[in-house]
């Protein structure tokens, strides 16, 4: 199981270990490929499709999207589109808060997460 320790700019702690902006999907933690996003976008304020369909994988009840430690990362409408599709729920909150609602969810429903630890 996933337990996320504390979070910075910059970082965040999972189970001992400090990362950079990730995804939780079915219980891993997957490293998010910033170089790409930010050819693909300019910035690294944003979430590429096939990281919106991997969120999905595993028919999670909750997709808590942590949009940063002061809510910059835009959360566009593909995400609550993708919700209906597989009711799930969507949670965007400032990354402190995000991991923290995180902890709590995951300890007895299926929650995936996009967790993006700058601005």
């Amino acid at each position: 199981m996933v337990f996320f320790d504390s979070t910075g700019f910059g970082f965040v702690v999972v189970d001992g270990k400090k990362h950079g902006d990730l995804l939780v999907v079915g219980g891993r933690v997957v490293e998010r490929e910033l170089d790409v996003v930010k050819r693909e976008f300019g910035t690294s304020h944003a979430v590429r499709e096939s990281e919106v369909a991997l969120l999905y994988k595993g028919k999670p009840e909750f997709i808590l999207v942590g949009n940063g430690q002061d809510g910059v990362l835009e959360v566009d409408e593909r995400f609550f589109e993708a919700a209906k599709r597989v009711g799930a729920q969507v949670t965007v909150l400032p990354t402190p808060k995000a991991i923290l609602e995180f902890n709590l969810l995951s300890r007895n429903r299926r929650v995936n997460a996009l967790i993006h630890v700058t601005c």
